[in-house]
């Protein structure tokens, strides 16, 4: 199977047929026989180090003993992704560590509900002193509390998943100045 020698000629990209290589130049095709004898190198000396698939690189590793290191493009957009997702995965922490505070305090009214009826006092001092019209309201407005904040925390989630542009940084600022 021929596999032509093309040698870069001009900064746009122009190429033409080449049958020799010269020190400085840039090619593209080729064939890795061409690359050994045109550096006089052969086998495990050689790195190296391109995007191609799996089966191009394992077949040069078998055959030529070259050794590899393999430009995954994948991983190089999951690594931008996790950079510009920092602030919003902190935004979710955030978000979790308020519900679980909210919760907690819903738990701990709910609790001295609970106790009260059947005649034992509460595990606080503030539920202690509040009546029981006090903790229910304060229980409904714990509820609403809670229920922005999973909303929030569900818009959150969503940007740090799937990236976030300019737009989304600010929609999701707005949002966090109006959490209750």
């Amino acid at each position: 199977m021929s596999h032509p020698l093309y040698e870069v000629v001009t900064d746009e990209g122009l190429m033409r047929p080449c049958f020799k290589t010269r020190t400085g130049g840039l090619y593209s095709g080729g064939s890795a026989q061409m690359v050994e004898n045109s550096l006089n190198i052969h086998g495990d000396v050689i790195l190296y180090v391109g995007d191609h698939i799996y089966t191009d690189v394992s077949q040069s590793k078998v055959h030529l003993r070259w050794r590899m290191a393999l430009i995954c493009r994948e991983l190089e957009e999951e690594y931008k992704a996790l950079i510009h997702s920092r602030g919003p995965r902190a935004t979710v922490v955030e978000l979790i560590n308020q519900n679980e505070v909210v919760g907690d305090l819903f738990n701990q009214l709910r609790l001295a509900l609970q106790r009260r009826t059947k005649g034992r006092p509460a595990q606080t001092l503030a539920a202690t002193n509040m009546d029981d019209r006090e903790l229910i309201e304060s229980m409904q407005k714990l509820l609403i509390i809670m229920q922005r904040l999973q909303y929030n925390l569900l818009l959150a989630q969503l940007f740090a998943q799937h990236g976030m542009s300019k737009v989304g940084e600010e929609f999701m600022a707005g949002i966090l100045d109006h959490l209750p």
